[in-house]
């Protein structure tokens, strides 16, 4: 067998170092850059959920506001609606006419009676001619 001569000088072993350290440099710059990569699709990713998520909030914002403009509204409705006290007055205005009305239904009851007693006077009268 014969025998393998290593003979390193100098320039073998710096070249041996400039190749490792370009391999490590090129395996180390192919790393950033994937992560670089990386890096701008996840950015690219998150802006597009972003832009959605602000959709969805521009939309339950206005919905949240027509809500509200109609509560405005029923609660101008509510304080502008009949109250308790209108009521109470209403009820005894109410009362008021009553106790005259009581009065005058006795009063029309002997009038539509005379009333009849006046058609039958004058239908007999028209029965005898």
């Amino acid at each position: 067998m014969g025998t393998i001569n290593f003979d390193f000088n100098f320039w073998t072993l710096s070249l041996l170092l400039l190749n490792f350290a370009l391999a490590l440099f090129v395996a180390l710059s192919n790393r950033h850059k994937a992560a670089a990569e990386e890096l701008q699709s996840v950015k690219k990713s998150l802006q597009v959920d972003i832009k959605g998520v602000q959709d969805d909030v521009k939309s339950i914002d206005q919905h949240v506001h027509q809500q509200g403009q109609r509560l405005s509204a029923i609660e101008a409705d509510v304080e502008n609606g009949i109250s308790k006290e209108d009521l109470s007055v209403v009820h005894r205005r109410m009362d008021k006419v009553l106790e005259t009305v009581g009065p005058l239904e006795g009063r029309l009851d002997e009038i539509s009676k005379n009333m009849s007693r006046i058609d039958q006077h004058l239908i007999q009268l028209l029965q005898k001619r």
